[in-house]
């Protein structure tokens, strides 16, 4: 699952916890916490020792949402399915001349569509998104993150910071958009970008893979809905 869907199930499918905005970057903080430390992880294991009443609650059953939430959304038979379809879609794609890993790519595919049919259907869930997201503590949450993790993440406020500023999601309103995010995660994985008409082919099977994923968001994120009530 991508930002928006995390959010998505966090507080349409969910009772959101408040406070809001330290929830929200609970929702993205394990996608995000590696771009600060590359080799770190947010894992189930490590917040045995947080507990959901203490006052970082918030934050804990948000980082916990988007761990419970990643492993039953990879699980599921939609997903499966949902990646299949669009490994298809790639394989029946003319690309020239590039070096991806379709498997990879398939999969990231899912998840950045699924963000953007999300955009796309309710218009103000990126609004919504960011104005929570910005208006947290950046320094707190990473003085939590820095026990969670028991190391220094000098970086991670920053880190914070430009993902609040950048706004990129807000660019999936578009296939383009979409795709320009899907070739840049292909570059940071050591694979070729999109460039030319590359690019305008994976722009057009994006659209084919949103416009298939309207119908299936409710599946997709079935599993996906049920807050944890435990981190163990």
């Amino acid at each position: 699952m991508n930002f928006l869907a995390h959010y998505y199930a966090a507080t349409r499918l969910q009772a959101a916890v408040t406070p809001l905005p330290a929830y929200t970057v609970g929702t993205a903080l394990p996608d995000l916490l590696p771009l600060a430390a590359p080799r770190t992880r947010l894992r189930l294991p490590l917040l045995g020792q947080y507990s959901v009443t203490t006052a970082d609650s918030a934050l804990t059953v948000g980082v916990l949402s988007h761990l419970n939430a990643d492993t039953a959304f990879h699980k599921s038979p939609a997903f499966a399915e949902a990646q299949v379809q669009a490994s298809r879609l790639l394989k029946q794609t003319e690309f020239v001349g590039i070096r991806v890993r379709r498997f990879f790519v398939a999969h990231i595919l899912v998840e950045l569509a699924l963000d953007a049919a999300l955009l796309r259907s309710d218009p103000a869930l990126g609004e919504e998104f960011y104005a929570a997201f910005g208006a947290a503590d950046f320094g707190g949450i990473a003085r939590w993150t820095e026990n969670a993790v028991s190391r220094p993440l000098p970086e991670l406020p920053h880190v914070l910071e430009r993902f609040a500023d950048a706004r990129y999601l807000l660019h999936y309103h578009s296939n383009d958009g979409v795709a320009e995010g899907l070739s840049h995660l292909c570059a940071r994985a050591r694979q070729d970008g999109f460039t030319g008409e590359n690019f305008t082919r994976l722009s057009h099977v994006v659209g084919e893979t949103v416009s298939s994923l309207y119908p299936k968001v409710a599946a997709l994120l079935s599993e996906a809905a049920h807050p944890p009530t435990t981190s163990k």
